[in-house]
């Protein structure tokens, strides 16, 4: 994807599209004696909360990238990724394509791609436009932590649920760690809700000790005698886990889109 646009400065609001529409639905289905989730409201209550981020965010270009198939990358070199992760429900399946037309009249750009995941090609856009030039701002729309590890590229997370930016200070609060120290911490804890292994017997005291005293996985991997643990012994003893567990938890950044950035700006269409 290339850079075209210098008329003014450019703000990409990136929306999580399944992480929005699963979390609508999921409050939907929390009202008491709610069966069943009525369509139109999903669409509805879908549409309420996109209004409400372009009026807040006020974006240049909006785009709301939607999952592809589940036959990734991450599949391929780990078959247990996400593995027992309940599936979409053949109503909502049913339901996305009309929920597309409506958010595209409201001047929503979609994008879906064949195999990847959402994170990679969000991760992807928000380097591309944050590269291009640094004055340029990107607003990622997810309740997704994943995400968290984009911030020191100055790429900004906002939680439309709970009305919060998932900032430095947010990270540090949930996990005790700066935004650069997040991938060498899950490579170390895992992810359970993504079936990531991390490394057996290391959890959460073991990988802030390690980064507390070492800054960072490669350096507690390259610690002297004299620095040597139990918990050293057990990270170089699982190296080819922490390894595995570090590819799977960084999102990829180059994913092949094609087109303009110009393609996906953003055009007032009305409420």
């Amino acid at each position: 994807m290339t850079n075209s646009v210098h008329s003014r400065q450019i703000h990409l609001v990136l929306i999580d599209a399944l992480n929005l529409i699963r979390r609508v639905e999921g409050g939907l289905q929390s009202i008491p004696n709610q069966t069943k989730v009525d369509p139109q409201q999903l669409i509805g209550l879908t549409q309420q909360a996109i209004n409400k981020l372009i009026r807040g965010h006020q974006p240049s270009h909006l785009i709301a990238v939607f999952d592809g198939d589940g036959d990734n990358w991450r599949k391929e070199i780990y078959p247990q990724y996400k593995e027992n992760r309940k599936p979409m429900s053949t109503e909502l399946a049913q339901l996305l394509p009309q929920l597309k037309t409506f958010w595209q009249a409201m001047g929503v750009h979609i994008i879906q791609p064949i195999h990847d995941e959402a994170d990679d090609v969000i991760a992807t856009l928000a380097h591309k436009v944050r590269h291009h030039n640094t004055k340029n701002k990107c607003t990622i729309i997810s309740t997704d932590q994943g995400y968290l590890q984009l911030l020191p590229q100055g790429v900004a997370i906002w939680d439309h649920f709970k009305q919060q930016w998932q900032d430095e200070l947010f990270t540090q609060n949930k996990f005790s760690v700066a935004p650069s120290q997040l991938l060498d911490y899950w490579s170390i804890v895992g992810q359970s809700g993504n079936k990531i292994p991390g490394v057996v017997g290391l959890g959460p005291k073991a990988a802030l000790s390690l980064l507390t005293q070492f800054g960072t996985l490669k350096n507690a991997l390259t610690a002297g005698e004299q620095e040597q643990s139990k918990n050293i012994a057990k990270l170089k003893q699982n190296i080819s886990q922490a390894q595995l567990s570090y590819r799977l938890v960084r999102l990829k950044q180059n994913i092949q889109l094609g087109g303009s950035l110009s393609d996906y700006k953003y055009t007032f269409c009305g409420d």
